[in-house]
């Protein structure tokens, strides 16, 4: 009878601890877009040109007179030739707007307009978006000789940074 019990116990423990962080994540559901222009946003890593690091654009509308709000920055890998597909690793970095100070730890596949809307992953954030996990779905809206213009749908869950506890003082390691 006493197992029974504390079954029941631990149960409940388990729903309360889960319930309880449920209510501390939050949603975000928004559409940017982001301007890729080769000639001035990215370079070449090494003599060929399958590997390169990026610092696309961030913008808050689709036009030349939407508003930069930060800068997609990390790698991209031409990995499929067959299909044009390049696997991109980047941190979204949010430099102005409601997510200033915040990032977006983004990975998956882009090609050219033949390929059709695809999905990145969302695997952590920092700033407001501390642990965000979930999908950007992308499509791209503008291409040309000079550059490319991708319409991102971001939908994440995160755990904003102060719900999160902070270090400090562990044995004498911080201050």
């Amino acid at each position: 009878m006493a197992s029974y019990y504390a079954i029941v116990v631990l149960s409940m423990l388990s729903f309360f601890i889960a319930a309880g962080h449920a209510l501390d994540e939050r949603v975000l559901q928004t559409t940017l877009y982001i301007k890729q222009t080769p000639a001035q946003d990215q370079r070449t890593v090494g003599t060929d040109s399958t590997a390169v690091i990026i610092n696309w654009v961030i913008k808050d509308g689709p036009d030349a007179t939407s508003n930069t709000i930060g800068h997609a920055e990390g790698l991209t890998i031409y990995a499929n030739q067959a299909q044009s597909f390049w696997v991109t690793i980047t941190d979204m970095v949010f430099e102005s707007g409601s997510l200033a100070g915040s990032t977006l730890k983004v990975m998956g596949l882009h090609g050219g307009m033949s390929s059709g809307p695809g999905q990145w992953s969302i695997m952590g954030g920092t700033g407001e978006l501390t642990m965000a996990r979930g999908i950007i779905n992308y499509k791209i809206i503008q291409e040309d000789s000079t550059s490319r213009t991708f319409e991102i749908c971001i939908s994440a869950y995160y755990t904003t940074k102060y719900t999160i506890p902070v270090c400090g003082g562990i044995g004498g390691i911080f201050p």
